[in-house]
């Protein structure tokens, strides 16, 4: 299957559901970054920066840097430039696939509930319309 192909079968997939749920919404936004966590803890922090890229994602790109950058600053994350660089390309990453495929998605994410169920994760979401 190529690319273009894959890109308008996404787009066609998270537009489609017009009653959706925010939780489902989040976890097919992050499901390409999955296999990527081996544990709780893991999820758990994937979905901190899908939540942050999210909401990053509702503003205007010059207050989306400010965001980004008051965000990965050295008071908040220390004084690691590698560590900077990473969750900046983490999040400008994230924050193209909101724009990309989920841009008819607008409501800011106020919490987030992960919990395990069985063998697995159950993700409840708390979310709002975004003031204009």
């Amino acid at each position: 299957m190529s690319k273009k192909s894959r890109v308008l079968k996404e787009i066609k997939r998270v537009t489609s559901d017009k009653n959706f749920q925010m939780s489902k919404v989040i976890e097919n936004f992050i499901k390409p970054y999955l296999h990527l966590t081996s544990n709780f803890i893991e999820t758990e922090k994937l979905l901190t920066l899908a939540i942050i890229a999210w909401n990053a994602s509702l503003y205007p790109e010059s207050e989306r840097t400010d965001i980004v950058e008051i965000l990965f600053s050295k008071e908040i994350i220390g004084d690691d430039p590698n560590l900077q660089d990473e969750l900046t390309e983490i999040i400008t990453t994230l924050i193209h696939r909101k724009l990309t495929f989920f841009a008819n998605y607008q409501r800011l994410i106020i919490d987030f509930n992960l919990t395990i169920l069985n063998q697995s994760y159950s993700l409840s979401v708390t979310s709002q319309e975004k003031a204009l």
